[in-house]
């Protein structure tokens, strides 16, 4: 996926990019009902094409980071969730409660938060290699 980006700051070897959040809904996000309001997002990427402060550039996404980053946003927490009702329904009947299959549903709810906290160590790691995710495609001299 191309973007285009605007460089606020630069460095010996990377470059700090603001660029626009695609929404699902694309650019136009009356179309939808889901009010989900676009906001920037700030990257740093190698600069390996020498912009300068100032310069808008186009910017790819490796799709391979993409498709990894939404595997683990919606694997994990699903994945965790399942294993936590089905150990909870099995560990609640074994030990007798009558009530084993809703102690089995908060088993897996806390699994669920488990897994958000999860999230948030796994994209800590992530952002720090976020230089990795995207590259440089070309600067943009029209664009000012």
């Amino acid at each position: 996926m191309e973007q285009t980006g605007y460089v606020y700051k630069t460095d010996d070897k990377t470059a700090g990019i603001i660029v626009k959040r695609v929404s699902a809904c694309g650019d136009s996000c009356a179309s939808c009902s889901s009010d989900c309001s676009t906001s920037n997002i700030t990257i740093s990427i190698e600069n390996t094409l020498d912009a300068k402060v100032g310069d808008y550039i186009k910017i790819r996404t490796r799709t391979k980071s993409v498709l990894k980053s939404i595997f683990i946003a919606y694997f994990i927490p699903l994945a965790l969730m399942v294993i936590g009702v089905f150990l909870g329904v099995s560990l609640f009947k074994n030990l007798g409660f009558k009530e084993y299959e809703s102690l089995g549903f908060l088993m897996g709810i806390i699994f669920l938060g488990i897994s958000y906290v999860l999230l948030r160590i796994i994209d800590k790691k992530i952002s720090k290699n976020s230089n990795k995710t995207f590259e440089m495609i070309e600067i943009l001299r029209d664009k000012k």
